[in-house]
This record gives C-alpha cells, sequence and structure tokens, in this order.
C-alpha cells in the first residue's frame, strides 16, 4: 500500500509525524479522505475526528478546527487544538 509523509501541528508543536496511508478529516464543505499522490490541495477544516491510517493501525485525533495543506504527496494539517480520541 502506498504511502506519504503527514504531519499534524497545533500552536504547542508537532503532534504526529510520519509515513502514513491516509488521512480523514471534517472539511468546511463535508469530510474528506487524502491518499498517496493525493492532488495539491488547501482547505479549512471544522470541528471533529481526524483519523489516521497507518500500516500498523489508525489513531484518531478530535481538532477544533483548523487548515490543511497537501502538496508533493505530503500532507501538513494545522490545528488549533487537538485531543487524542
Amino acid at each position: 500500500m502506498s504511502t506519504f509523509q503527514a504531519q499534524i501541528l497545533t500552536p504547542e508543536g508537532s503532534l504526529y509525524e510520519g509515513e502514513v496511508t491516509g488521512v480523514q478529516m471534517p472539511g468546511s464543505e463535508g469530510s474528506f479522505e487524502v491518499k498517496a499522490h493525493h492532488a495539491p490541495i488547501v482547505s479549512t477544516l471544522d470541528e471533529g475526528s481526524v483519523l489516521v491510517r497507518k500500516q500498523d493501525g489508525e489513531t484518531i485525533y478530535m481538532i477544533s478546527g483548523g487548515f490543511v495543506e497537501v502538496n508533493n504527496n505530503k500532507l501538513t494539517l494545522l490545528a488549533e487544538s487537538v485531543t487524542e480520541g
């Protein structure tokens, strides 16, 4: 399964950084998932859950909103606040 780099950042610092197979998140226009080789995108995020899929399992984070950028097979998620869910 193809992987890509993902990073989840908060005002306090980096919460997650590593290889993932997919990231599902609450976009302001609806939930969507990013997988390897996704087209470049910048989107605002609403409050909700972010599902990080890794080769060895999944992790869920709850965010209060933020932004996501995907470019060159790298995802950067900037969250206002995050709790592990």
